[in-house]
């Protein structure tokens, strides 16, 4: 990192670990809105052919390159062998902006004494923009994603896709929210989602169940979607076509107006593929039975 820029946030508290791949285009957004306030900005790069670390470099940033372990294991990764030293780390994405009101929260947590701070770790809200549009219901907003932690308290369970971190130690809420923008092309964006549903399939396909995050209907936004998605959801016919109706009936995705309606269709395009790869691998499985 550059000397003015960690000499002007060394107070902050606060360090940023972000990992990437060919990611110009949406950094040159992102990275400005945390270089103002972080103690230092970790960009953890597998492989860029673009401009990432050019940008990253420019803006102060510290770029460390490790070959892709995969969503969970990269970013753990990078807590385990960091020299990470600020009293509280912030994971972020790169197509993710942290805003201002959001901003002042992280630094005036990360200003008071480390005792005086009974959680370990925060969910921070964030909302989507999809086609121009912002989504503020289909069961997308509130989305709660615990992001800020003390160091050394928080790690990622060990899952393909759709992570989730868990803390050590009581868990807060950041009433503020951080803006989800990818700005690379919807055929970026539909090709990340096919790659995505593999991964879906694959982790459904599997003997045995992911039990990292506890499941519970009465817990927190991420123990309550996971048991729902375990205990009622996996039961469900035609799971594509129940997806929409939740999203733009249910949980109100018409009130988003237009942008609402393509955000719904688009996610059950996508559970129709995870419905059918799992469908490809059954009987995959089953071929293989037979002729073994």
């Amino acid at each position: 990192m550059n000397d003015s820029a960690s000499n002007k946030n060394k107070g902050s508290n606060i360090e940023v670990v972000m990992i990437v791949r060919d990611e110009e285009i949406n950094l040159v957004h992102s990275l400005p809105t945390i270089v103002s306030f972080a103690q230092k900005v970790w960009i953890v790069d597998s492989g860029s052919k673009d401009r990432t670390v050019e940008i990253a470099v420019g803006l102060g940033c510290e770029v460390v390159s490790k070959e892709w372990l995969g969503f969970a294991r990269q970013k753990n990764w990078a807590l385990d062998n960091l020299p990470l030293t600020a009293g509280w780390i912030l994971i972020l994405d790169a197509d993710e902006s942290v805003t201002p009101k959001l901003r002042d929260k992280l630094v005036e947590i990360a200003s008071r004494p480390e005792a005086e701070v009974i959680e370990s770790g925060f969910y921070i809200n964030r909302y989507f923009v999809f086609l121009g549009g912002v989504i503020k219901h289909c069961g997308y907003y509130p989305s709660w994603n615990l992001r800020f932690f003390k160091r050394g308290r928080s790690r990622y369970e060990e899952r393909e896709v759709h992570e989730h971190m868990l803390a050590d130690g009581a868990v807060g809420f950041i009433h503020a929210d951080l803006e989800h923008n990818d700005r690379r092309s919807l055929e970026h964006y539909i090709s990340k989602h096919n790659h995505y549903s593999t991964l879906e399939a694959r982790a459904i396909h599997g003997a045995v169940p992911d039990r990292s995050l506890p499941a519970h209907f009465f817990g927190g936004p991420l123990e309550r979607r996971r048991w729902i998605k375990r205990n009622l959801y996996s039961h469900l016919p035609a799971k594509f076509i129940c997806r929409f109706m939740w999203m733009y009936f249910l949980k109100f995705g018409f009130l988003d107006g237009m942008t609402g309606l393509r955000f719904s269709l688009f996610i059950s395009a996508y559970e129709l593929q995870i419905e059918q790869k799992l469908v490809e691998l059954q009987i995959a499985q089953k071929q293989s039975l037979h002729s073994a």
